[in-house]
């Protein structure tokens, strides 16, 4: 990782450790809370995503840097967009998954989605539009999710340690999943990993809840 993307990756951080009363989170409700699992349901939100190529942590770093260049002023408008947490990353699934109403892509392996939701005060007309021809603007529909929260680095280990607790969960409440595991990151790399908070999502029907 060169110095550049440090550099932004802890300038977007920062901001968000230092006002963090001020940054808007997704505004999730929920339906179920069993020590760190919880089933939510997510209202609609307008998101910026880029599809990128690489392993996770790759992926990560490439996608991180579009759209943090996004709302720092890199779109038709010039204009700064208020930061938001925490960053989303999923794989694209290998299979064709049945999404209601619609049904997912299937896509190259190797490809992972990075989003950033993006500040309510926006619609998707009133929104800049990006200068790169990668990003996409999404509105999404309202979806639940079965999440697990946890603490510690996003090291390779910690996530699958704790995306295999999920499973458990998920097995052991018979409960059925759409598509690939989602995993948020809220803290910047220099908050130590004790502090930090990640977490883990599956979508979930809504016969689930």
């Amino acid at each position: 990782m060169n110095k550049v993307i440090i550099f932004l990756i802890s300038f977007f951080f920062l901001n968000i450790s230092q006002s963090a009363m001020a940054i808007e989170t997704p505004d999730y409700t929920v339906k179920m809370s069993h020590n760190n699992y919880e089933i939510r349901s997510y209202p609609s939100m307008l998101v910026a995503e880029v599809t990128v190529m690489g392993n996770r942590d790759q992926a990560s770093t490439r996608g991180f840097r579009k759209l943090a260049a996004y709302i720092f002023g890199d779109n038709i408008s010039s204009e700064s967009i208020s930061m938001t947490s925490p960053v989303g990353q999923k794989k694209v699934s290998e299979k064709i998954a049945m999404t209601s109403p619609v049904l997912q892509k299937q896509e190259k392996k190797g490809q992972w989605i990075v989003n950033f939701m993006m500040p309510e005060k926006y619609s998707k007309k009133s929104l800049p539009i990006p200068m790169d021809n990668d990003i996409r603007i999404i509105q999404t529909a309202p979806y639940s999710t079965v999440s697990i929260r946890f603490s510690g680095s996003a090291s390779k280990r910690n996530l699958k340690d704790h995306q295999n607790k999920l499973d458990e969960f998920l097995l052991s409440r018979k409960i059925n999943t759409i598509g690939e595991p989602e995993y948020a990151f809220y803290d910047a790399p220099f908050v130590p990993p004790m502090f930090r908070r990640n977490e883990i999502h599956y979508r979930i029907f809504e016969s689930s809840n």
